[in-house]
Formats: C-alpha cells, sequence, structure tokens
C-alpha cells in the first residue's frame, strides 16, 4: 500500500506551471508517495533531480516502488556528422556517450552524492534505465513523458516541457509547464491518460515506430554499481537535505479560509439564510474574493462542482492562484483568455460531470468565453453547480449577459459597486440571477476605518482644457442632445441610444487625454517624487502614455510601462516594479485585476466618469504593505474657463466635482477638497446628493 493513499484522493489540478506552482511539492512527491510505479521517458536525465526528490524518492523505493526511466543520450554535432557518415552508428555512439557519463559519474560522486543515490537504486533493482535512440535522421529521442500508477490501477500521466533534471523541476530553475491527465476522470482525459502508458509501454518494450529503445550493457552497470551503497538503508539522507538547502521553501501559511473574519463569517450566513442567492456589495481590501472561496470550498467538498466567471485575463491568473493556495487539493479547470483546453473532446463537459465525493473541482472562466454558445453547450444538465461571478457588474452586459442563462443551484456575486450606471436593464439582469444585495455594505470608508486600507492624502490638480479640446467638446455636446432629442418619448423620457452612448464616450475622452496633462504629469513628478517609492501614473491610452512618458523622461526619470497587450513581458514589468520602485505609467493597471499593495503614490490623468473606476483604483492604491503607512493621491481635474463662455462643459465639471468631493471627503487632508467644494457651492452643485450619470465601458479582455 502507498504512503500517501490512492492518486485518485490527491486532487490533481489540469497543469503546473512555474511562478504559480511548485511542481516538485504540489505534484511530483505527492504522486510519487501515492504510486507504486513510476514511468518516465525523456530526452534528457540527470541524477541531480534526486537533489530535489532524493528523500520521497527512497520512502518511494523502501515502500516497494519501481521506477523504469528512458531518456536520450546527448550527441554532439560531430557525433551526428559521423553517424551521417557512416563511421558509426548511433548505438555505437550513445553507448559511447553513456560510458563516458558513468565515468564522469563516479568521478563527481565524491562531490555529487546524488550520483550515488542513482546507482543504489539501480542495484537494488529500484530503477531500470533504458536508452532512446531515432532510428533514422539527425534527431533525438526528445519526448517529455511521465505516469504515476498506484495499487488500484489509477494513472496519472503528463506530458509537457520538464525534463528529469534539477533545473526543470527546481522553482528557480528552468521555467516549464505541464499538463496532467487523470484515468479516472473518465471522457477524454481519462482515454489520454492510458494511451500514454500504453506509449511509454511500446517504447520500453522497443516496439514504438520510429524509436529503438536499448538497456544498459553489463560492463557499463557493473562500472555504474562501484559507487553504489550496499542496500538503500544504508544511503544517507544527511548528504541530500545539505543539497537541498537550496530548495527549502518556507513554511506554509495559514489559510484564510480556515479562519475568516466575523463580517466574512456573517456574509455566508446571509447568503444561506437567502436560499444561496445574493451579491456581497464589499469594497477593495474586505476580502470578498476569500468569503467566496470559503463557500466555495464548503460546497465542493460535498462533491459538487462549481464555476467563477471574471471579467479579465488579469482576474482569472488571480483566482487561480487564490483557489490553489487556499482550497486542499482543488482541481481547477481555466477557460478562456488564450485557456482553450476545455474545448478539445467535451473536456469542460467531462470535467464537471461524474465527480465523486472525494474530489473538488472549479471551473475559472472568463466571462467573455462562458457566454459562447460552444461553452454554454457544454455546461451538464442537472448538475449541482454553484456560480460565483467576480466583479459582477461586468455580466450584465449585452454579451456577457448570456452566460446568466447557466442553471446553478447556488448564485452569489461579487463586486464593490455592483450597480451599472447608465444601464438599468443590465443592472436588472443581474439582481434577477443572483440575488438582491446582501446587508451590510462594506464601503471603502469602512475598510479603511477597520484597518483592512490604509489611510491617505488627496492633492487635486486644476487643469483647463485647450482652445481646441474646448471646441471639440462644444461640438460633440450637441450632438449628443441631438442624438437624445431623437430617441426621447414625447411623454419625456430619456433615452440612450447606442450611438449617443458612444458619443458620451467619446467626449468624456476630450478631458481624458487633455494635452495640459501631459506637463502636469511631469511636473507633479518632479516636485514631489522621492527615490524608492512607487508611482502608479493611469492614462487613457497608448498615445497619451507615450506622451507621458517621454514627459517624464526629460525630467531626468527613467519610467517603466505597462499595458496588457504590450509587447515584451508585462508580468516581468510589474514584478521589477514591486522590487525596485519607480514610476510606472500604465493603462487600466489597477482596473479589475492586478494588485500591488507597495504603491505608495498615485497620479490619475484618466478617470472615467464612472464612479465605479475611481473608486476601485483607490482602494487598490490603498491596499495595505509593510513599506506603506499611507499612500498619496494626485488627481487632474478638468474644469472651464468660464462657465459662461463654455456652458456645455457644466456636464464636465459636475462629474470631476463628484470625484473630488468623494476622494477628500475621506482623505487625510479633508481640506483639499474645499475650493472645488466653494465652486460646486457657487453654482448651486450638491455634491452629496448628486447622482452619477456615468456610462459603464465594459471590459474586452478575450
Amino acid at each position: 500500500m502507498s504512503i500517501n493513499g490512492t492518486l485518485a484522493q490527491l486532487g490533481l489540478k489540469t497543469d503546473y506551471r512555474t511562478g504559480r506552482d511548485d511542481p516538485v511539492e504540489d505534484f511530483y512527491e505527492p504522486c510519487l508517495r501515492a504510486s507504486n510505479r513510476y514511468s518516465r521517458a525523456v530526452g534528457y536525465f540527470r541524477s541531480s533531480i534526486f537533489m530535489i526528490t532524493g528523500e520521497s524518492v527512497i520512502d518511494f523505493v523502501k515502500n516497494g516502488g519501481k521506477i523504469r526511466l528512458v531518456c536520450s543520450p546527448e550527441l554532439t554535432i560531430s557525433d551526428i556528422q559521423a553517424i551521417e557518415q557512416g563511421q558509426k552508428s548511433q548505438q555505437e555512439i550513445s553507448l559511447e556517450k553513456l560510458n563516458n557519463e558513468i565515468d564522469q559519474m563516479i568521478s563527481e560522486s565524491k562531490e555529487n552524492y546524488s550520483v550515488n543515490v542513482l546507482a543504489t537504486l539501480i542495484r537494488v533493482g529500484a530503477l531500470d534505465m533504458k536508452i532512446a535512440i531515432r532510428e533514422s535522421g539527425r534527431g533525438i529521442y526528445h519526448e517529455k513523458l511521465g505516469v504515476f500508477q498506484d495499487e488500484e490501477g489509477n494513472s496519472v500521466s503528463f506530458i509537457g516541457s520538464a525534463n528529469e533534471t534539477f533545473n526543470a523541476w527546481h522553482t528557480s530553475g528552468n521555467f516549464e509547464a505541464i499538463e496532467v491527465f487523470c484515468s479516472w476522470h473518465g471522457g477524454s482525459e481519462g482515454e489520454r491518460a492510458k494511451r500514454h502508458l500504453q506509449d511509454f509501454e511500446d517504447i520500453w518494450l522497443d516496439i514504438s515506430r520510429g524509436i529503438k529503445t536499448i538497456g544498459m550493457p553489463d560492463a557499463l552497470r557493473d562500472k555504474l554499481l562501484t559507487i553504489a551503497e550496499d542496500s538503500i538503508e544504508n544511503i544517507d539522507l544527511g548528504k541530500l537535505r545539505k543539497k537541498k538547502v537550496v530548495v527549502t521553501t518556507p513554511a506554509p501559511k495559514p489559510k484564510k479560509i480556515d479562519n475568516l473574519l466575523p463580517h466574512q463569517i456573517n456574509a455566508i450566513n446571509l447568503w444561506k439564510e437567502a436560499g444561496y442567492r445574493g451579491i456581497f456589495e464589499h469594497a477593495t481590501g474586505s476580502g470578498k474574493t476569500v468569503t467566496a472561496l470559503g463557500a466555495i470550498n464548503e460546497h465542493i467538498s460535498e462533491g459538487h462542482p462549481a464555476l467563477v466567471l471574471v471579467p479579465s485575463q488579469l482576474l482569472l491568473k488571480q483566482w487561480i492562484g487564490e483557489a490553489t493556495e487556499e482550497i486542499e487539493g482543488c482541481t481547477w479547470l481555466a477557460a478562456g483568455a488564450g485557456n482553450n483546453g476545455w474545448k478539445k473532446n467535451n473536456r469542460l463537459k467531462n470535467f464537471l460531470s461524474g465527480i465523486t465525493p472525494d474530489e473538488k473541482r472549479i471551473v475559472i472562466a472568463t466571462m467573455q468565453t462562458a457566454s459562447t454558445d460552444e461553452f454554454l453547450a457544454q455546461i451538464p444538465a442537472n448538475t449541482n453547480l454553484m456560480i460565483v461571478g467576480d466583479e459582477v457588474h461586468q455580466i450584465g452586459s449585452n454579451t456577457n449577459s448570456k452566460a446568466l442563462s447557466i442553471s446553478a443551484n447556488k448564485r452569489l456575486g461579487l463586486s464593490a459597486t455592483p450597480i451599472r450606471y447608465g444601464d438599468p436593464e443590465g443592472t436588472q439582469k443581474i439582481f434577477d440571477y443572483f440575488g438582491n444585495v446582501l446587508p451590510p455594505v462594506i464601503t471603502l470608508y469602512d475598510a479603511i476605518q477597520s484597518g483592512r486600507l490604509v489611510d491617505y492624502e488627496y492633492f487635486p490638480h486644476i487643469i483647463n482644457l485647450t482652445a481646441e479640446e474646448a471646441e471639440e467638446w462644444k461640438k460633440l455636446s450637441s450632438d449628443i442632445r441631438r442624438e437624445i432629442a431623437i430617441h426621447s418619448s414625447e411623454e419625456g423620457g430619456i433615452r440612450l441610444s447606442n450611438r449617443a452612448k458612444m458619443m458620451l464616450i467619446q467626449r468624456s475622452r476630450i478631458a481624458k487625454k487633455s494635452a495640459v496633462k501631459i506637463g502636469l504629469a511631469a511636473n507633479v513628478i518632479k516636485e514631489n517624487y522621492t527615490e524608492g517609492e512607487r508611482w502608479l501614473v493611469y492614462c487613457e491610452d497608448q498615445e497619451q502614455l507615450k506622451d507621458v512618458t517621454e514627459a517624464i523622461k526629460k525630467i531626468g526619470i527613467e519610467p517603466l510601462v505597462y499595458y496588457s497587450d504590450m509587447e515584451g513581458d508585462s508580468e516581468q514589468t510589474l514584478k521589477l516594479f514591486q522590487m525596485q520602485g519607480g514610476v510606472l505609467v500604465s493603462i487600466r493597471c489597477l482596473d479589475e485585476g492586478i494588485d500591488i499593495p507597495s504603491i505608495s503614490h498615485a497620479l490619475i490623468l484618466a478617470s472615467s466618469q464612472n464612479p465605479r473606476q475611481f473608486i476601485q483604483r483607490r482602494g487598490r492604491v490603498l491596499r495595505k504593505h509593510s513599506s506603506k503607512v499611507f499612500a498619496a493621491i494626485h488627481d487632474a481635474i478638468v474644469v472651464p474657463v468660464s462657465l459662461d463662455d463654455e456652458p456645455e462643459q457644466f456636464s464636465l465639471l459636475k462629474s470631476e466635482l463628484v470625484r473630488a468631493h468623494e476622494f477628500s471627503s475621506h482623505a487625510l487632508n479633508r481640506s483639499a477638497g474645499e475650493a472645488l467644494t466653494i465652486i460646486g457651492s457657487k453654482l448651486g452643485i450638491n455634491l452629496d446628493e448628486i447622482v452619477t450619470d456615468g456610462i459603464e465601458e465594459d471590459i474586452s479582455d478575450e
């Protein structure tokens, strides 16, 4: 019997990826401890793998486990030329290479104890090795296939980029990824797991077309055994542990879902009392994702599937990371944002069906993908499904709302601001499907007061449109009034056509992209930035981002640049920013996705009239971090030179004053917004009573 139950009890994921997972700790070792046979066929093998896996391998062998290994010899250019010219066969050269490698191993054995482990495993019959060579051509056998088997007949296969080496499996080595297939899942996944096992058997038995497999000659085997220990019991684990100092990982953090706060427990209980329907209107920093994961864990622990819908690729990655970290033994399947494996052979349908009580399965999908006919067709009927909509306001759009046809027994929506501005029909769709907002609402001010977010200072910077921009604003305002008049009813009801909405968005971008903001950005940073701080500059589009970047460079600061579809490694840019600080010029950087709690300062050049955007941005800047006590927000406020001369800018002034009033009312320096409040009062604007007329600008991030 294995020392860790069976493979089917592990709760494996569908894939493992460097940077997101620890491939050894999360996959390799748990599988090894649950197996009695491990079969591996790779391009390259190094005994250095035992520097990471040695102790679990020894336990595996002591429990009767067997390893079969197939690998390629490393051929140099001169080797290949000799084969092509007929001087030697590939088999002859391969055996020569193996002989040389064994000689090198023996010479290194005093310094590298993993070589002695390899030899000992061969001596005790726990490891059998063969060499695979190509029967023709100049290439090598380069496949990477692995299969774990347990005593109950279950098998787990994996394929991907990883060889059987230290660099392939260690978290500081190569960047690798593997896909995992479980035989007990049935359907196409189960078939692939069985086929992978058969593929290995064919290679091992030397009946695989195009590959010749040869065993290790006795002479070479005897040479290697000269450095072997007499028995498995004589292996010095201490020597392996000395090597393993490099790969030790910190003690696992306590899981948040096991220590939910009172407001999180209360929220889940209220959701249950409401018939497993409702929306959590909880501000950034309140832990609504963890609250939802607590509810999800309870549901999937009963053997039922869960479906999480998110509006962006960034949130999809975030949910995968959170689910993996918080829910022990969960298996997830990603759909959307480049993850297309769910489409193949009804994999999504199979994943959501036939779940045993000890399995925990979660599908994490973008709303854009979940609203497609192809996705909806794979949702099985009569499934005890739980569905969670994160940033649930996004699912009310015309396209995304198609996903609301999914039948689910339990439904939970999450958003700091679930109302869709300028879209009452879309808002109603959300409430009809998920249910009402569950009290109490947790505001951003609540999160600050409770210490879950830091305090902040607010610095508004008043600017005016250029003459050309003011004229363009005036013309669009006239066109918008005309369009609204055409589509409004005789009874006085105002209806915004899609064309009117697009023109309103177009007009708002005049203010967002005002040329005056370029110089403002450079001046604010020049006067306030201190090396080591982390400043985030919000821009509207790539054109403004480029202009702002050049302006900042001219004051002697080299900024970093981030936007979702940028050339190069966007994730690496964010990591660099988090590590070294500086100025990051971005587009939509913290909108519904990226979490960089170390940000100390924000400069808002482009802000939507939709309160959701500036509320979310402020909340993410206020995330707690050990490096900051409070944050600072600088805000470009566009006002008309004179309302008498530019009356059409009244709506712009009103929306800008609403944002400034909201920001200043909860800031440490509340007097910062007094001048703007006075402006509003003179115009008869009661900022506390304004209802925004913002327009919803939905994310499209597939």
